[in-house]
This record gives structure tokens, sequence and C-alpha cells, in this order.
């Protein structure tokens, strides 16, 4: 069990299923809107754009289709700025392990399951810290991702959501063909 210092900042992540194009809507714990996520329709594998609440682009999540291990490349695209890549993230580990390593302008963070294999728990670790405390529970018609980030002004809530997306994309079963890296896909950004 975690404890924290101070309150933290609570969102729900929402992943619907059969959406065609607005795949995650990101809430407070009162319900408010803050981050809306849309997938390209019809791209081989993951090309996911983040927003805020009032359509504005943030980021984007590319899966990369040239490694061995899952990978993600996240871009930030805030307005007036330069889209530049901003972390790497690579699946590392066995299937059911769901460890993500993140390598980042702002440093390495790792995101792990905790507990046994039925577990749904997830911290997000950067230098030994804990940064943020996800927790899943998922339904046949959408998953819910609960998740804590510890208050602080040196934490991008954006980017620590970015990489939640990415580890629901990463648990998908390796069987869908849209969760396999797709060697001949063009390059579309």
């Amino acid at each position: 069990m975690t404890v924290f210092q101070s309150r933290p900042t609570r969102y729900l992540i929402q992943e619907k299923h059969l959406s065609l194009d607005n795949r995650f809507t990101i809430t407070d714990d009162a319900g408010n809107i803050h981050y809306k996520v849309h997938s390209l329709f019809f791209a081989m594998g993951d090309k996911l754009i983040i927003s805020d609440a009032n359509g504005n682009e943030l980021m984007k999540i590319r899966q990369d289709s040239l490694h061995f291990h899952l990978t993600y490349k996240l871009i930030s695209t805030h307005s007036g700025a330069t889209a530049r890549q901003i972390a790497s993230i690579k699946r590392t580990g066995p299937l059911w392990q769901h460890k993500l390593e993140i390598d980042s302008s702002n440093g390495k963070y790792i995101l792990q399951k905790q507990g046994g294999v039925s577990s749904d728990d997830f911290t997000l670790t950067k230098d030994d810290v804990t940064i943020a405390v996800v927790a899943r529970d998922a339904s046949p018609m959408k998953n819910l991702y609960w998740v804590d980030i510890i208050d602080s002004k040196e934490q991008d809530h954006t980017f620590i959501l970015a990489i939640v997306i990415v580890l629901s994309c990463a648990q998908r079963l390796p069987v869908n063909p849209i969760s396999k890296p797709q060697v001949n896909a063009p390059k579309t950004d």
C-alpha cells in the first residue's frame, strides 16, 4: 500500500472499445472532462492524439513498428510549439508482467504491475520514488483506469496520463492484429 504525503490528484481514464474515434475520455474525480483521446481511423498500429477539453492538441502517441519489443513514442504538440519527441516507451519482460520502461527528456520512469498475475494495480516510479498509482477495472464494454498522481508542480499530468494510455494499448492480447507491430505499414504522423 502506498502512502501519499499530500492528497493525490485523481483522474479516471475511460477506454471505449466500440467507439470509432473517441477512444478515451479523461475526467477528474468530480466528472469534469480534462482530456479526450482520439485515434486515427484505419491506422496500422496505435496512432492517438491527446487533446484538452477544448480540443487543443497536446500530445501524440505513436506505436513504433521497428522494434523487437512493443514500443511507443510520445510527441509533444502543444499549440505554438514545434512537435518534438519527449519519450520512448518500451514494454519489457513477460507479457503477464505489463512492465513499461520510459526514457524521457525528464529522465527514466518505470510503470509496473504490483501484486500477482491477477492484479490490476500498477505504480509509476522515477528514481525509486512513486509518482502515480494506477488501478484498472475492466468490463466488456470499456476499461477504466483510476490514476492517482502525487500532487507536485513538477509532475506533467498529461505526460503521466499518456503513459497510462500506452499501458492500455500494451495490455491488448498479442493475437489482436491491431496490437501487433505492422512491419510493412506506411509511416504517417
